[in-house]
């Protein structure tokens, strides 16, 4: 075990059936916590998750605000309380800023960041009664630079900066800490997008971005789970309280400007 202080530990993971949400739920697991994992649908796949981490779920869209509250309420309910939540789930769509299409884009608004506003509407009250608490924040380094074609995904992505800055400062006296993750690339399935976007394979997008890193090879969910772990410890909740760590490999680019 790895934090001591983590066994037992109430932990809600939104978006945590797949990519970067399921490697967290398989460390928090294995780190003696009492997970809960949210996804939209409960599907075969899920309960493969489930089966293997021993969580439990708490279905549904975050797309919806009250649905959001909900999901919360249920992880809550399922567990005694809540202590750890981690705001991962996301959507994600490329095209051109001028050609978007308005219901795409504003969906990766309401994802990405105001359904996890709710959800933490929801969890801070939770948290006062348990004495305290900590929210992650997953971000993306597309919410700092700006990301050709992801307007949408990089706009909800900044907002979450900015939100984890606030949040810390106001519920500090509630003994709450926020803190911010922002991944470089991951090798999740959301690398399709990107891929389709650029009309090439999978393993040509890989390839392209780990140019672009110092460490030549784009970053498996496990290392940003692992980040994550240390940030829901007593140690990294209050080191980062208020802050944000970059987990991209050394990566330096700019917004791109190729098509």
């Amino acid at each position: 075990m790895k934090y001591a202080e983590m066994k037992e530990r109430r932990v809600l993971i939104t978006g945590g059936t797949q990519g970067i949400g399921e490697a967290m739920a398989d460390l928090f697991s294995a780190d003696g916590a009492k997970v809960v994992i949210n996804g939209r649908v409960l599907n075969e796949k899920v309960q493969k998750v489930l089966d293997r981490t021993g969580a439990k779920a708490s279905m549904g869209s975050i797309l919806n605000q009250s649905e959001a509250a909900t999901v919360v309420r249920k992880a809550a309910e399922l567990n005694g309380g809540l202590d750890v939540l981690v705001c991962n789930a996301a959507g994600m769509s490329m095209a051109p800023f001028l050609e978007s299409v308005p219901e795409e884009w504003w969906s990766q608004i309401k994802i990405n960041l105001s359904g996890h506003i709710a959800c933490i509407q929801e969890a801070i009250p939770i948290m006062r009664k348990n004495g305290g608490g900590t929210i992650i924040l997953i971000s993306s380094f597309f919410g700092t630079i700006g990301w050709n074609n992801a307007t949408g995904y990089g706009s909800s992505k900044s907002g979450l900066v900015a939100l984890g800055q606030y949040l810390a400062r106001k519920y500090e006296k509630d003994n709450i800490k926020v803190c911010t993750i922002i991944p470089g690339v991951i090798d999740t399935p959301q690398l399709n997008v990107d891929a389709n976007d650029l009309n090439i394979s999978l393993d040509e997008v890989r390839e392209m971005y780990a140019d672009d890193i110092a460490m030549k090879r784009i970053a498996r969910p496990e290392e940003i789970a692992e980040a994550a772990l240390y940030m829901a410890s007593d140690g990294g909740r209050n080191a980062f309280n208020g802050r944000h760590f970059i987990v991209s490999g050394g990566e330096y680019r700019s917004t791109p400007y190729y098509i």
